[in-house]
């Protein structure tokens, strides 16, 4: 019993002995991964990051530009609010009583469509003004209806504007005046009718092509939506309008267009708006008066009054997005979306003329969410106003029918489209003068 019991002491004195190499090994193992994981981190922490993958630097410029974002979504989306907010006052008062109270400079200019009590708030109770503003109250409610009453619905099938190639033109006096405005539509008809009203002339309205929804009166005004016809909406009567009766044909015309051919082309049916109130500051809007304090984008300013001419752009990123295009192809269709642009914008014009519009403010028609191209839309300006497109004889045929056209053209497309428009008629200019030759 004694012997076994001494043999087993000593196999377990062997296992202890044999396997104290192993663990001594495995120690002396982790101890130098550990050496080797020190010197590797501070070779990196000297280095610096590799290339593409991220660092503690690179995590926090990462993390400071989603802040930023998240600021920047976060700013936008109280923009839209506040525009939302502009907007519902805006629809209260041209379709409740039309009155609304501006805080004017005594240097203000009066307004023809202003209200004749003009010294009395709303409620028609006197109040003693503030040190640098007297509060001024407006009723535009007889302008709106007159504007309701005398709102005009031109059917695609209209005979007198398909032949606009071929009508009497009426011609200005000393040619047409082309200018470029980077700026919005608003800002750009605001500062021609008060040079216009400041004369000794009689009082004529800006001709404004809007580039109108195809749904509904002002689009997504209502929701803060930005678009060229959303800030007019918001900032003027022409919803009232948009709303009457006679242009209710407008809509039904494009939903049935949109239903039939759904291409995005969409058909030429347009509304003329005559004498939109305007009676808020457009966010471009600046004051020539250096007494007054720089506009802010819905505060109320001294009524003008515009007339709106609505048309639907041709809405090309759809034409382009229900159509498989080959690459062969790809002229063929940017030719057809051009020629159906310039048709409707050609309209438009005999419109004005006919109208006896003598100043417009035209734009990128449908250059922003619909893509038409900048160059396209601008060549076609060219072609209708000064050089023609070189097919016919009779060279451009709106050329000095107006006394001033203005492009108001804001954003990242201004100079493309003033680049563009400059050089159409300089190519046509090069064409005339080899033919001469």
């Amino acid at each position: 019993m004694a012997r076994q019991s001494n043999q087993a002491l000593a196999r377990r004195a062997r296992q202890r002995r044999s396997a104290t190499p192993t663990l001594r090994a495995k120690q002396t193992a982790s101890q130098e991964t550990k050496r080797q994981h020190t010197k590797k981190a501070s070779l990196l922490k000297r280095l610096g990051p590799a290339p593409g993958v991220p660092g503690k630097t690179t995590k926090t410029k990462i993390k400071a530009k989603r802040r930023a974002k998240i600021i920047v979504l976060a700013a936008r989306k109280a923009t839209r609010e506040r525009w939302a907010a502009i907007a519902e006052e805006t629809r209260q008062i041209v379709t409740g009583d039309g009155k609304y109270v501006e805080e004017r400079r005594p240097s203000a200019v009066s307004s023809p469509v202003a209200h004749p009590d003009q010294r009395l708030v709303a409620d028609g109770t006197s109040q003693e003004a503030g040190p640098s503003t007297t509060p001024v109250v407006h009723d535009i409610s007889a302008q709106i209806q007159l504007s309701i009453k005398e709102t005009t619905f031109y059917p695609h099938y209209s005979g007198p504007l398909a032949k606009w190639a071929s009508s009497s033109r009426r011609t200005a006096t000393s040619g047409t005046a082309v200018e470029f405005l980077h700026c919005s539509t608003l800002a750009a008809a605001r500062r021609l009718s008060t040079a216009t009203s400041s004369e000794d002339a009689p009082f004529h309205p800006v001709g404004v092509l809007s580039f109108a929804s195809p749904k509904k009166p002002g689009g997504g005004y209502l929701h803060g939506g930005d678009e060229q016809e959303e800030v007019i909406a918001r900032h003027s009567s022409l919803v009232t309008s948009l709303s009457s009766a006679a242009a209710q044909a407008f809509y039904q015309e494009h939903r049935k267009s949109r239903s039939e051919d759904g291409s995005g082309l969409h058909d030429h049916s347009m509304v003329y708006s005559p004498g939109v109130v305007v009676f808020r500051a457009d966010p471009d809007d600046t004051n020539d008066d250096a007494s007054a304090p720089k506009a802010v984008g819905g505060a109320f300013i001294t009524p003008y009054t515009i007339n709106v001419l609505s048309a639907v752009p041709v809405n090309a990123a759809a034409v382009r997005a229900k159509h498989t295009i080959l690459p062969g192809e790809r002229d063929f269709f940017e030719d057809g979306i051009r020629n159906v642009a310039k048709e409707r914008m050609a309209r438009a014009l005999r419109v004005f003329e006919e109208r006896g519009d003598r100043t417009l403010v035209l734009g990128a028609f449908g250059c922003a969410s619909s893509e038409n191209s900048v160059e396209a839309i601008a060549a076609v300006w060219a072609e209708l106003l000064v050089c023609g497109d070189g097919i016919g004889t009779d060279g451009a045929r709106f050329k000095n029918v107006f006394d001033r056209v203005v492009f108001a053209v804001p954003g990242k497309h201004f100079a493309k489209f003033k680049e563009a428009f400059e050089m159409r008629v300089f190519e046509a200019e090069v064409a005339s003068a080899a033919l001469t030759d």
